[in-house]
């Protein structure tokens, strides 16, 4: 009867240990492919605003500056 119960707990605890291991696959591909995502959006966005601050810079490099205006300081 020991033996038994033995040997069911062994074959129990086998299967959990696949069932978590494929569990923890699971878990790690879905985290991979979310980074990935979260990367790809922070770039996205990092280029955006490099973008819009290089046309704005090259607005204000259009303009022109007054030499006589540092003078009134």
């Amino acid at each position: 009867m020991l033996k038994l119960l033995m040997t069911h707990m062994i074959l129990f605890l086998e299967k959990s240990k696949i069932c978590i291991g494929e569990m923890k696959s699971k878990k790690h591909t879905k985290i991979v492919k979310d980074y990935d995502k979260q990367k790809e959006k922070h770039l996205e966005k990092l280029a955006s605003k490099m973008l819009e601050n290089d046309e704005k810079n090259n607005k204000l490099k259009g303009k022109n500056i007054d030499p006589g205006f540092l003078n009134l300081f």
